[in-house]
């Protein structure tokens, strides 16, 4: 057997100095010690270019150094993905191109030419086939997703077998496995004796176990828990391989058309017709909100010639306002968090009132009278309770949360 084990690490675009230095110190540092300490160790890495902007800006070149030789030497393997982690099948193909583009051009930037990923990460691994198409008309040759967009349901991706999208020549997706990547997110496994015990007869048979989940949780989230990581790295057993290494690997290949989805959602919600419930759930009043100021704003800056004063400003802040942490923290699925509401909105308006002098005043109008509309409901289902009584309406629904779902966290 053979485990491909793809982290994502992430921070976004309103985080904290203190924050970043905080995970760095836990997790990023140690994650570079484990893999150059133990030679035999691989991974498939996903890194956000923001946060590889945001590691050199607070110093820590070694850490960015460190993953290049670590991918020199074959033991990381990058993905691409978009740059400031925004919900690609919720966004304008233009918007999901730039991201995509600037993404890899700033990891180029500070890793070389070894980031020549082949592999693409869609952030929450959020897919569609309309994602897929971008990503593959890019060069990229697979995308990896959950296993609920094989048919809907978790178990049925076969675990030796690689398979390929329908209607795309030559494109792979990578199912990953989610009761593994949810036992590692919630620190099921504290060690190998744990972690191999759960794979039980799988060891033994000519297979792959393809895991994903936020790299944080080796030491961050789960402190201590890169220790796992080191036993089976030394071990060997289960050897570990990047993601593409399971094209030589493994001969089998079927055809699949996997569902729109993401790492997120149930099989109640597959059902339903709801493949995005964390940041996009029907008849959600905030997330409406949300969008509407999302696509108000993208529709301002289109507008925009690109040699006006504010164009360059505008589309950074644009940029940085897709991230998916605000919706996110406002799905109350189970998630919740005022501030991070705020942070990720205030980008978006900001971008607007950068524009102040282009814009006409009843367009500027409209954006303050949704950005207050925001504030004021996010702030009223905080101080009335409605987002708790929606949080615990949603963990009655789905119990097993805590244990079998990979969320991604910030």
């Amino acid at each position: 057997m053979y485990w491909a084990n793809f982290l994502h690490i992430y921070q976004p675009p309103t985080q904290t100095e203190e924050i970043v230095r905080k995970v760095t110190g836990e997790c990023y540092k140690n994650l570079v010690s484990v893999l150059e300490h133990s030679k035999k160790g691989k991974i498939t890495l996903n890194i956000s270019a923001i946060l590889t902007e945001q590691l050199a800006r607070y110093g820590y070149s070694n850490v960015i150094e460190g993953l290049g030789r670590l991918a020199e030497r074959g033991q990381i393997e990058f993905t691409g993905s978009a740059m400031y982690h925004p919900i690609l099948p919720l966004i304008p193909e233009g918007e999901i191109r730039r991201q995509i583009e600037l993404n890899t051009k700033i990891n180029r930037r500070y890793f070389g030419d070894i980031y020549n990923p082949t592999g693409f990460f869609p952030p929450e691994m959020c897919y569609n086939f309309d994602v897929a198409k971008i990503v593959a008309e890019f060069g990229f040759s697979w995308i990896i997703v959950d296993e609920i967009a094989c048919q809907g349901k978790v178990g049925i991706a076969k675990d030796d077998t690689i398979y390929r999208i329908s209607g795309l020549k030559d494109f792979s997706v990578f199912f990953k496995e989610r009761p593994f990547s949810a036992g590692l997110t919630y620190g099921t496994y504290p060690d190998k004796r744990a972690f191999t015990r759960a794979l039980a007869g799988r060891t033994g048979k000519h297979c792959y176990l393809l895991t994903g989940t936020d790299g944080e949780i080796y030491g961050h989230h789960r402190p201590g828990q890169e220790k796992l990581l080191q036993e089976i790295f030394d071990d060997g057993n289960p050897q570990t391989c990047t993601v593409s290494e399971l094209y030589r690997l493994f001969s089998a290949r079927e055809s699949v058309s996997p569902l729109p989805s993401s790492w997120s959602t149930w099989e109640d919600e597959m059902d339903r017709g709801i493949p995005y419930p964390q940041w996009a759930y029907p008849g959600h009043e905030l997330h409406k909100i949300q969008w509407q100021l999302t696509d108000l704003t993208i529709k301002l800056v289109h507008q925009l010639p690109e040699n006006s004063k504010c164009y360059a400003t505008a589309r950074l802040l644009l940029d940085e306002g897709l991230h998916s942490c605000q919706y996110w923290w406002a799905s109350c699925r189970p998630w919740w968090d005022t501030g991070m509401i705020e942070a990720g909105a205030r980008k978006l308006y900001e971008a607007a009132q950068t524009m102040h002098e282009c814009l006409p005043p009843d367009k500027l109008t409209e954006v303050n009278t949704i950005f207050n509309s925001l504030i004021a409901t996010a702030r009223n289902w905080q101080e009335s309770g409605k987002a708790r009584e929606i949080k615990q309406q949603y963990l009655n629904e789905h119990g097993m949360v805590s244990s079998e779902l990979t969320f991604g966290q910030t």
